[in-house]
């Protein structure tokens, strides 16, 4: 599997090498799948909202809604919005998306019939040459936006910039309370947001880790082996 992605009900949803979503509930049961032959690459699924997931496929502007059987509910073509090739997207708490607009440099937040209800702020006034974003999370009405040569950005839910979080090389990330999760070099770290200090973390068991996501179910590991579910937090 390329990495995976789990909801606040403990069911988890896998992505395959062939672009497939794989869906199994909190027990390990098979629920069902979703794939796609024509769209390219399945590049994100949100499932912030289990009865809603959003499916992002960059190569051809396109983001799919999927009920919690996977079946298609609706689709969008995002070129609609004049977005750039490397656009990312991520649910509001709203039940809307933020799109990061590369050719406009700058954090839109859009309804799901395209209409812009948050043009954010103008962001070459804060960095010089194009961000190169990998991941995007709104998370306790902040934004977080990783660029691995910089670092987290992080944006109030007006688009606006108001920080830099220095923890460069990172691509994907998971956030829970005060803490900041990600995996480098096969263990997972975690940043403290006010206390601005790191830490390596230690999950008993668990070796070559790939990625984490948490809530608050616990914590859940992919490894080079297996999917591991750690239910309370780790120190």
């Amino acid at each position: 599997m390329r990495y995976f992605n789990v909801d606040h009900l403990g069911n988890y949803y896998l992505i395959t090498r062939a672009n497939e979503l794989v869906k199994y509930d909190a027990s390990g049961q098979w629920v069902g799948n979703h794939r796609q032959q024509v769209l390219g690459p399945l590049e994100m699924a949100d499932v912030s909202n289990p009865m809603q997931l959003l499916l992002f496929y960059p190569e051809f502007s396109t983001l799919l809604q999927l009920d919690n059987m996977l079946y298609t509910t609706n689709r969008f073509a995002l070129s609609d919005v004049n977005q750039g090739s490397r656009s990312l997207l991520c649910r509001s708490f709203d039940n809307n998306f933020w799109l990061y607009d590369e050719r406009a440099f700058r954090l839109r937040k859009l309804a799901l019939d395209m209409r812009s209800v948050v043009q954010g702020e103008w962001l070459q006034n804060h960095f010089d040459g194009a961000l190169k974003p990998s991941y995007l999370l709104e998370y306790n009405e902040q934004l977080y936006l990783a660029d691995p040569g910089r670092g987290i950005l992080v944006f109030d839910l007006y688009g606006r910039y108001k920080r830099l979080l220095p923890i460069k090389g990172i691509a994907r990330f998971d956030i829970d309370g005060d803490y900041l999760y990600w995996v480098k070099d096969g263990f997972v770290y975690r940043y403290h947001l006010q206390n601005l200090t790191e830490e390596k973390c230690n999950y008993p068991g668990a070796s070559g880790i790939r990625q984490i996501r948490v809530n608050s179910q616990g914590h859940y590991l992919l490894t080079q082996d297996a999917l591991l579910h750690y239910r309370q937090n780790v120190r």
